[in-house]
């Protein structure tokens, strides 16, 4: 590998570090450890103590977290469990909890609770696959070869 994209890589993680500190710290937000959100993603600043995102989950660009309803004047948590993925340009309604090991695929809109360990899409988001397995950030590693499978997933 050249330098050039581990420079790249280094310096994005930086620059994701930086984004959940100030999430955590100014906002304060109930981030977990090694989460990844990424920079476009919006999470709800009217009520930032009301978004709760697990450990080793990623949120990708141009995802919306809500954790309150303007019209119903109502502020409640939004919880995202650990090991998550939640795909490019979702919806995530105020007062929605994610399970644990869960995937949203990109575009979803999630308007009512996920089980642990469920494959979810469209609009809204419906259960098309129960009990799956994921690694870090919501990758799928039930799927996976175990002599193709990258050890550094997974998470004791």
């Amino acid at each position: 590998m050249s330098a050039l994209p581990r420079l790249r890589g280094r310096i994005r993680n930086l620059v994701m570090g930086w984004r959940v500190a100030l999430l955590r710290g100014i906002w304060g937000m109930d981030i977990g450890r090694d989460a990844k959100i990424s920079w476009s993603a919006k999470l709800d600043k009217t009520n930032p103590r009301g978004i709760h995102i697990g450990d080793y989950s990623g949120i990708a660009f141009g995802t919306a977290v809500l954790a309150h309803d303007f019209l119903n004047n109502r502020h409640v948590d939004t919880w995202i469990g650990a090991r998550c993925h939640i795909g490019a340009m979702c919806i995530i309604y105020p007062g929605v909890t994610i399970g644990d090991g869960c995937i949203v695929a990109a575009g979803s809109v999630v308007t009512r609770d996920l089980p642990a360990g469920s494959l979810a899409t469209g609009n809204p988001a419906r259960v098309i696959e129960k009990d799956i397995v994921t690694g870090k950030w919501g990758i799928r590693i039930d799927k996976i070869d175990g002599d193709r499978l990258d050890k550094t997933l997974m998470v004791s």
